[in-house]
C-alpha cells in the first residue's frame, strides 16, 4: 500500500516550513527558519535534514524562504520553484546549479512524488502552491493566497488530506492596530486568506476520501482560537481528523489512508 504523510515545522507570519514524505522520497514545502531552526524542528519529527531531497518553494517572502539558501547550500538540496520565485532567489545569491525551474499548472515528479505547482493570488513574483501525490494518495497544501480561484478549486478537490490558511478574521483585522496600508494588503485579493474565505474553500472541495484537515498560517495578532473553533466547528463533524496547525510547534505527522 502507498503512503505519504506530512508534518508542519511551523506555520504563521514568523516562518513556515512542511514536510512531505512518500515512498523513499522527502520533500520540504518552503523554509522560513534559520538552519539551526529548521534542524531542530526536523529533529522533533524524527527526520534529519540530510534526508530532504529537494526543497519546493512557493514565493519569495522572508517567512518562507529566510532559510532556503543557507539550508540549500549547506546540503547541496535542489530548490524548485517557479521562474518568477528563482529570479528573485537568484538575487540573493542562490547558486544556479541547485535551481530547479517549473511551468505552473503543470505536473512533475520528484523523486517518487507528482508534484502540481498550483498558481495563486498573491503579492509576490509568480507564486504557486502544491498538490503532492503518491499513488493514489494526494496532499494538498494552500496557504498566502488572497482569494479562491476555479483552478485552485479544481486542483484541490480530490485532496485526501490538507494544510490550508485560515489566516485572520475579518472584524479582528479591520479593529486591530496593524496599519491601514497592511489592513488592505492581508484582505486585498493578493493578500491572505480570512477565516470565512477558508470555510467557504472547505465546503466547496470537502467529500468522503477527504479524511484529513489541518488549518494553519494563522495570525497571532488577528485572529483567535475560539474564533476557529467556532468557524470550522461544522466542518470539524464532517472531517474525520480535524487540527490547527501553531507557529511555535507545526503539527506532527498526518497520515491520510483510503477508506475501505
Amino acid at each position: 500500500m502507498e503512503h505519504i504523510r506530512f508534518a508542519s515545522l511551523g506555520s504563521g507570519s514568523g516562518g513556515n516550513g512542511t514536510v512531505v514524505q512518500g515512498g523513499g522520497t522527502t520533500v520540504l514545502v518552503d523554509c522560513g527558519f534559520s538552519v539551526k531552526q529548521t534542524t531542530v524542528r526536523l529533529k522533533a519529527l524524527g527526520i534529519s535534514v540530510e534526508r530532504i531531497d529537494a526543497l519546493l518553494v512557493t514565493h519569495e517572502h522572508g517567512d518562507h524562504v529566510g532559510g532556503v539558501i543557507p539550508l540549500a547550500h549547506r546540503f547541496d538540496i535542489p530548490v524548485y520553484a517557479s521562474h518568477g520565485t528563482l529570479r528573485v532567489l537568484a538575487e540573493r545569491d542562490l547558486d544556479q546549479h541547485l535551481a530547479r525551474a517549473f511551468v505552473p499548472a503543470e505536473f512533475m515528479t520528484v523523486g517518487d512524488l507528482t508534484v502540481l505547482p498550483v498558481p495563486v493570488p498573491h503579492d509576490a513574483r509568480e507564486p504557486t502552491q502544491y498538490v503532492i501525490t503518491h499513488g493514489e494518495l494526494a496532499i494538498g497544501i494552500l496557504t498566502d493566497l488572497g482569494h479562491i480561484t476555479p483552478f485552485v478549486l479544481e486542483s484541490y478537490r480530490k485532496c485526501n488530506a490538507l494544510l490550508v490558511e485560515s489566516n485572520h478574521d475579518v472584524e479582528m483585522l479591520r479593529n486591530g492596530a496593524y496599519p491601514a496600508r497592511l489592513k488592505r494588503r492581508i484582505a486585498g485579493k493578493l493578500g491572505h486568506l480570512s477565516n470565512a474565505q477558508a470555510v467557504g474553500f472547505l465546503e466547496e472541495v470537502i467529500h468522503d476520501a477527504l479524511t484529513h484537515v489541518v488549518i494553519g498560517h494563522i495570525s497571532e495578532q488577528n485572529n483567535a482560537k475560539e474564533l476557529l473553533q467556532r468557524t470550522f466547528r461544522e466542518l470539524e463533524k464532517r472531517v474525520p481528523n480535524f487540527a490547527y496547525a501553531t507557529q511555535t510547534h507545526g503539527i506532527g505527522w498526518t497520515q491520510p489512508t483510503i477508506l475501505a
